[in-house]
Protein backbone atom coordinates (compact mmCIF):
# COMPACT_ATOMS: atom_id res chain seq x y z
CA UNK A 1 0.00 0.00 0.00
CA UNK A 2 2.47 2.51 1.19
CA UNK A 3 4.54 1.63 -2.19
CA UNK A 4 1.47 2.09 -4.03
CA UNK A 5 1.30 5.67 -2.89
CA UNK A 6 4.21 6.56 -2.85
CA UNK A 7 4.66 6.10 -6.72
CA UNK A 8 1.20 8.30 -7.06
CA UNK A 9 3.16 10.98 -5.42
CA UNK A 10 6.12 10.48 -7.33
CA UNK A 11 3.95 10.94 -10.45
CA UNK A 12 2.03 13.92 -9.66
CA UNK A 13 5.32 15.35 -8.61
CA UNK A 14 6.71 14.12 -11.94
CA UNK A 15 3.81 15.56 -14.15
CA UNK A 16 4.14 18.69 -12.13
CA UNK A 17 7.91 19.22 -13.29
CA UNK A 18 7.22 18.91 -16.73
CA UNK A 19 4.48 21.17 -16.69
CA UNK A 20 7.23 23.60 -15.26
CA UNK A 21 8.72 23.25 -18.75
CA UNK A 22 5.97 23.90 -20.76
CA UNK A 23 4.71 20.55 -22.01
CA UNK A 24 0.91 20.98 -23.19
CA UNK A 25 -1.08 20.21 -20.91
CA UNK A 26 -4.99 21.06 -21.32
CA UNK A 27 -8.19 18.97 -20.07
CA UNK A 28 -11.18 19.17 -22.40
CA UNK A 29 -14.64 18.34 -21.65
CA UNK A 30 -15.15 15.79 -24.70
CA UNK A 31 -12.25 13.22 -23.83
CA UNK A 32 -13.34 11.32 -27.30
CA UNK A 33 -13.35 14.11 -30.12
CA UNK A 34 -9.66 13.78 -31.70
CA UNK A 35 -8.65 16.71 -33.71
CA UNK A 36 -6.18 17.05 -36.51
CA UNK A 37 -3.84 18.66 -34.43
CA UNK A 38 -3.31 16.07 -32.12
CA UNK A 39 -0.31 13.62 -32.04
CA UNK A 40 -1.87 10.23 -32.42
CA UNK A 41 1.25 8.16 -33.24
CA UNK A 42 4.50 8.06 -31.60
CA UNK A 43 7.89 6.07 -31.69
CA UNK A 44 11.38 6.33 -30.16
CA UNK A 45 13.80 7.38 -32.57
CA UNK A 46 17.68 8.38 -32.18
CA UNK A 47 17.95 9.88 -28.66
CA UNK A 48 14.36 10.91 -28.46
CA UNK A 49 10.90 10.75 -30.33
CA UNK A 50 8.74 11.54 -33.15
CA UNK A 51 5.32 11.75 -33.17
CA UNK A 52 2.76 12.48 -35.99
CA UNK A 53 -0.48 13.71 -36.58
CA UNK A 54 -3.85 14.12 -38.69
CA UNK A 55 -2.81 17.67 -39.67
CA UNK A 56 0.48 16.21 -41.44
CA UNK A 57 3.01 17.56 -38.90
CA UNK A 58 6.09 15.46 -37.82
CA UNK A 59 7.31 16.65 -34.40
CA UNK A 60 10.95 16.00 -33.08
CA UNK A 61 10.93 15.59 -29.21
CA UNK A 62 14.22 15.29 -27.23
CA UNK A 63 14.78 12.96 -24.67
CA UNK A 64 13.58 15.05 -21.46
CA UNK A 65 10.11 15.70 -23.35
CA UNK A 66 10.26 18.83 -25.11
CA UNK A 67 9.21 19.42 -28.89
CA UNK A 68 12.35 20.91 -30.55
CA UNK A 69 11.51 20.57 -34.22
CA UNK A 70 7.74 20.60 -35.93
CA UNK A 71 7.64 20.10 -39.54
CA UNK A 72 4.23 19.81 -41.67
CA UNK A 73 3.82 18.58 -44.82
CA UNK A 74 1.12 19.79 -46.76
CA UNK A 75 -2.45 17.32 -47.73
CA UNK A 76 -0.93 15.06 -45.66
CA UNK A 77 -3.43 13.40 -42.64
CA UNK A 78 -0.80 10.78 -40.64
CA UNK A 79 -1.87 8.35 -39.01
CA UNK A 80 1.21 5.81 -38.12
CA UNK A 81 4.77 5.74 -37.68
CA UNK A 82 7.76 3.64 -36.81
CA UNK A 83 11.46 3.32 -36.66
CA UNK A 84 14.69 1.33 -36.29
CA UNK A 85 18.32 2.50 -35.67
CA UNK A 86 18.56 4.46 -39.34
CA UNK A 87 14.90 4.65 -41.05
CA UNK A 88 11.77 6.61 -39.96
CA UNK A 89 8.86 5.78 -42.05
CA UNK A 90 5.45 7.83 -41.16
CA UNK A 91 2.23 6.91 -43.06
CA UNK A 92 -1.46 7.76 -43.27
CA UNK A 93 -4.33 8.28 -45.40
CA UNK A 94 -4.70 7.82 -49.51
CA UNK A 95 -1.76 5.74 -49.12
CA UNK A 96 0.67 8.62 -48.24
CA UNK A 97 3.98 6.90 -46.50
CA UNK A 98 7.30 9.35 -46.37
CA UNK A 99 10.24 7.72 -45.04
CA UNK A 100 13.31 9.94 -43.22
CA UNK A 101 17.02 9.17 -42.13
CA UNK A 102 19.16 10.98 -39.56
CA UNK A 103 18.92 13.96 -42.22
CA UNK A 104 15.06 14.48 -41.24
CA UNK A 105 14.70 14.82 -44.81
CA UNK A 106 11.15 13.14 -46.09
CA UNK A 107 10.63 11.91 -48.77
CA UNK A 108 7.60 9.81 -50.53
CA UNK A 109 7.66 5.89 -51.07
CA UNK A 110 5.68 4.49 -53.77
CA UNK A 111 2.82 2.74 -52.37
CA UNK A 112 0.94 2.35 -55.05
CA UNK A 113 -2.53 2.76 -53.85
CA UNK A 114 -5.01 5.11 -52.27
CA UNK A 115 -6.22 3.10 -49.26
CA UNK A 116 -5.40 4.42 -45.97
CA UNK A 117 -2.49 2.75 -44.50
CA UNK A 118 -3.76 1.51 -41.23
CA UNK A 119 -0.37 0.48 -39.30
CA UNK A 120 3.28 -0.21 -40.51
CA UNK A 121 6.42 -1.81 -39.43
CA UNK A 122 10.26 -2.04 -40.42
CA UNK A 123 11.41 -5.38 -40.67
CA UNK A 124 14.90 -6.69 -42.61
CA UNK A 125 15.35 -3.35 -44.22
CA UNK A 126 11.68 -3.25 -45.84
CA UNK A 127 8.59 -1.51 -44.95
CA UNK A 128 5.92 -3.10 -44.40
CA UNK A 129 1.87 -1.61 -44.83
CA UNK A 130 -1.25 -2.65 -43.54
CA UNK A 131 -4.65 -1.72 -45.15
CA UNK A 132 -8.19 -2.86 -45.13
CA UNK A 133 -9.52 -5.69 -46.85
CA UNK A 134 -6.62 -7.57 -46.14
CA UNK A 135 -3.90 -5.68 -47.77
CA UNK A 136 -0.64 -5.92 -46.76
CA UNK A 137 2.43 -4.31 -49.47
CA UNK A 138 5.82 -4.66 -48.83
CA UNK A 139 9.16 -3.37 -50.33
CA UNK A 140 12.41 -1.19 -49.60
CA UNK A 141 12.30 1.89 -48.88
CA UNK A 142 13.87 3.18 -51.79
CA UNK A 143 11.28 1.07 -54.04
CA UNK A 144 7.50 1.05 -54.76
CA UNK A 145 5.34 -1.46 -52.37
CA UNK A 146 4.50 -4.67 -53.58
CA UNK A 147 1.54 -6.58 -52.97
CA UNK A 148 2.53 -9.37 -50.02
CA UNK A 149 1.83 -12.95 -50.80
CA UNK A 150 -0.54 -13.72 -47.90
CA UNK A 151 -4.04 -14.24 -47.96
CA UNK A 152 -6.96 -12.70 -44.76
CA UNK A 153 -10.13 -11.29 -44.53
CA UNK A 154 -10.46 -9.32 -42.36
CA UNK A 155 -8.68 -5.19 -41.80
CA UNK A 156 -5.27 -5.26 -40.92
CA UNK A 157 -5.37 -3.80 -37.43
CA UNK A 158 -1.47 -3.61 -36.31
CA UNK A 159 1.99 -5.08 -37.38
CA UNK A 160 5.03 -5.62 -34.85
CA UNK A 161 8.63 -6.87 -35.26
CA UNK A 162 12.18 -8.17 -34.01
CA UNK A 163 15.32 -8.87 -35.79
CA UNK A 164 13.73 -12.40 -36.17
CA UNK A 165 10.30 -12.25 -36.72
CA UNK A 166 7.07 -10.06 -38.43
CA UNK A 167 3.59 -10.45 -36.90
CA UNK A 168 0.58 -8.84 -37.60
CA UNK A 169 -3.35 -9.07 -36.81
CA UNK A 170 -7.17 -8.65 -38.24
CA UNK A 171 -10.05 -8.04 -36.84
CA UNK A 172 -11.22 -10.70 -37.94
CA UNK A 173 -8.98 -12.34 -35.22
CA UNK A 174 -5.98 -13.53 -37.93
CA UNK A 175 -2.75 -13.50 -36.92
CA UNK A 176 -0.08 -13.94 -39.69
CA UNK A 177 3.96 -13.92 -39.15
CA UNK A 178 6.59 -14.58 -41.53
CA UNK A 179 10.76 -14.79 -40.74
CA UNK A 180 11.70 -13.58 -44.40
CA UNK A 181 8.80 -11.04 -45.66
CA UNK A 182 8.20 -13.84 -48.40
CA UNK A 183 7.05 -16.81 -47.00
CA UNK A 184 3.65 -16.45 -44.29
CA UNK A 185 2.22 -18.11 -41.64
CA UNK A 186 -1.68 -17.64 -40.94
CA UNK A 187 -4.10 -18.65 -38.03
CA UNK A 188 -7.49 -17.89 -36.99
CA UNK A 189 -7.65 -17.10 -33.60
CA UNK A 190 -11.35 -17.33 -33.41
CA UNK A 191 -11.84 -21.04 -34.69
CA UNK A 192 -8.65 -22.05 -33.71
CA UNK A 193 -9.88 -21.79 -29.95
CA UNK A 194 -13.84 -22.02 -30.62
CA UNK A 195 -15.39 -23.35 -27.57
CA UNK A 196 -12.33 -22.28 -25.29
CA UNK A 197 -11.70 -18.60 -25.41
CA UNK A 198 -14.38 -16.36 -26.28
CA UNK A 199 -14.53 -14.83 -30.03
CA UNK A 200 -12.24 -11.57 -30.31
CA UNK A 201 -11.86 -8.53 -32.49
CA UNK A 202 -7.93 -7.44 -32.21
CA UNK A 203 -7.22 -4.52 -32.32
CA UNK A 204 -3.03 -4.38 -31.53
CA UNK A 205 -0.11 -6.61 -31.28
CA UNK A 206 3.17 -6.31 -29.90
CA UNK A 207 6.23 -8.29 -30.57
CA UNK A 208 9.38 -8.60 -27.74
CA UNK A 209 12.67 -10.34 -27.89
CA UNK A 210 10.86 -13.60 -26.21
CA UNK A 211 6.81 -13.40 -26.40
CA UNK A 212 4.19 -11.55 -28.63
CA UNK A 213 1.10 -9.92 -27.04
CA UNK A 214 -2.15 -8.98 -28.61
CA UNK A 215 -4.91 -6.83 -26.99
CA UNK A 216 -8.40 -6.28 -28.12
CA UNK A 217 -12.52 -7.57 -27.08
CA UNK A 218 -14.18 -10.46 -26.48
CA UNK A 219 -18.46 -10.70 -28.04
CA UNK A 220 -18.97 -9.47 -24.86
CA UNK A 221 -17.49 -5.83 -25.32
CA UNK A 222 -14.71 -7.41 -21.82
CA UNK A 223 -11.17 -6.27 -22.72
CA UNK A 224 -8.67 -9.15 -23.48
CA UNK A 225 -5.07 -9.97 -23.11
CA UNK A 226 -3.18 -13.12 -24.98
CA UNK A 227 0.23 -14.34 -24.96
CA UNK A 228 2.21 -16.55 -26.74
CA UNK A 229 5.93 -17.60 -27.51
CA UNK A 230 5.87 -18.18 -31.28
CA UNK A 231 2.51 -17.29 -31.96
CA UNK A 232 0.90 -20.59 -32.46
CA UNK A 233 -0.46 -21.28 -29.25
CA UNK A 234 -1.93 -18.31 -27.33
CA UNK A 235 -2.96 -18.55 -23.39
CA UNK A 236 -5.16 -15.59 -21.47
CA UNK A 237 -3.71 -13.11 -18.86
CA UNK A 238 -7.06 -12.25 -16.70
CA UNK A 239 -7.07 -8.49 -16.32
CA UNK A 240 -7.58 -8.21 -13.12
CA UNK A 241 -5.54 -5.58 -10.82
CA UNK A 242 -5.25 -3.74 -7.57
CA UNK A 243 -6.44 -0.41 -7.34
CA UNK A 244 -4.59 2.44 -4.96
CA UNK A 245 -6.34 1.72 -2.33
CA UNK A 246 -5.45 -2.35 -2.24
CA UNK A 247 -8.95 -3.72 -3.88
CA UNK A 248 -9.38 -5.89 -6.45
CA UNK A 249 -11.15 -5.04 -9.58
CA UNK A 250 -11.57 -5.89 -13.05
CA UNK A 251 -10.65 -3.90 -16.00
CA UNK A 252 -13.47 -3.16 -17.94
CA UNK A 253 -12.72 -1.18 -21.15
CA UNK A 254 -10.12 -1.85 -24.07
CA UNK A 255 -6.59 -0.89 -24.01
CA UNK A 256 -5.75 2.06 -26.43
CA UNK A 257 -1.74 0.79 -27.00
CA UNK A 258 0.35 -1.41 -25.53
CA UNK A 259 3.85 -1.04 -24.81
CA UNK A 260 7.01 -3.56 -23.15
CA UNK A 261 9.02 -2.03 -20.56
CA UNK A 262 11.92 -4.25 -20.64
CA UNK A 263 14.03 -2.76 -17.65
CA UNK A 264 11.23 -3.83 -16.04
CA UNK A 265 10.07 -6.56 -17.81
CA UNK A 266 6.59 -5.50 -17.74
CA UNK A 267 3.69 -4.64 -20.45
CA UNK A 268 1.54 -1.29 -19.90
CA UNK A 269 -1.74 -0.71 -21.39
CA UNK A 270 -2.56 2.56 -21.91
CA UNK A 271 -6.43 3.62 -21.17
CA UNK A 272 -8.47 6.10 -21.81
CA UNK A 273 -8.96 9.37 -19.56
CA UNK A 274 -5.14 9.41 -18.25
CA UNK A 275 -4.77 5.61 -17.44
CA UNK A 276 -2.05 3.33 -17.12
CA UNK A 277 -1.87 -0.74 -16.03
CA UNK A 278 1.14 -2.53 -15.42
CA UNK A 279 1.09 -6.21 -16.26
CA UNK A 280 4.31 -8.03 -14.84
CA UNK A 281 5.46 -11.15 -14.90
CA UNK A 282 3.47 -11.48 -11.81
CA UNK A 283 -0.40 -12.48 -12.79
CA UNK A 284 -1.39 -11.27 -9.34
CA UNK A 285 0.64 -8.07 -9.28
CA UNK A 286 -1.17 -6.25 -12.01
CA UNK A 287 -1.63 -2.40 -11.19
CA UNK A 288 -3.69 0.72 -12.82
CA UNK A 289 -2.90 4.05 -12.58
CA UNK A 290 -4.38 7.52 -13.05
CA UNK A 291 -1.20 9.21 -14.55
CA UNK A 292 -3.42 12.53 -15.58
CA UNK A 293 -6.67 14.08 -16.79
CA UNK A 294 -5.45 14.45 -20.02
CA UNK A 295 -6.47 12.40 -22.84
CA UNK A 296 -3.64 10.55 -24.34
CA UNK A 297 -3.54 7.96 -27.59
CA UNK A 298 -0.60 6.42 -28.04
CA UNK A 299 2.51 5.26 -25.84
CA UNK A 300 5.79 4.34 -26.93
CA UNK A 301 9.59 4.66 -25.26
CA UNK A 302 13.22 3.78 -24.76
CA UNK A 303 15.81 2.63 -22.59
CA UNK A 304 15.19 5.31 -20.17
CA UNK A 305 11.83 6.81 -20.43
CA UNK A 306 8.55 6.07 -21.32
CA UNK A 307 6.33 8.49 -23.71
CA UNK A 308 2.46 9.38 -23.58
CA UNK A 309 1.35 11.77 -26.40
CA UNK A 310 -2.19 12.85 -27.26
CA UNK A 311 -4.00 15.57 -27.43
CA UNK A 312 -3.35 19.70 -28.40
CA UNK A 313 0.51 18.53 -28.87
CA UNK A 314 0.47 17.27 -25.28
CA UNK A 315 4.03 15.37 -23.95
CA UNK A 316 4.50 13.68 -21.18
CA UNK A 317 7.77 11.41 -19.61
CA UNK A 318 7.42 8.65 -17.37
CA UNK A 319 10.51 7.47 -15.79
CA UNK A 320 10.54 3.95 -15.47
CA UNK A 321 11.94 3.79 -12.34
CA UNK A 322 8.53 4.92 -10.98
CA UNK A 323 6.39 2.14 -12.67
Amino acid sequence: MRRRNLISKRLQALIIVLAGFGIGFSFPSDFNVKKETDNISVVAFGDGFIAVSEKGSINWISGDGKIVQSETIPDVKFNTVTANEKYLVAAGRNGAIYCAKEDRVFKPIRSETVKNVNCLTLFKNKVLAGYNSGELRIGSLDQKLEFANVELTGNIQSLSSNEAYCYGLTDHGEIFYTSNGTEWNVIDFNEMYIGYYQTCTFSKILVTQNQIAVVGENTDGEPVLYFSSKGSVWSERPLLYTDEDGFKAKLNEVPRDIFYDAMHDQYLLLLAQGKLMTIPACSHCHQLYRITDAEIYVISGNNKNIILVGENNYVQLLNTELL
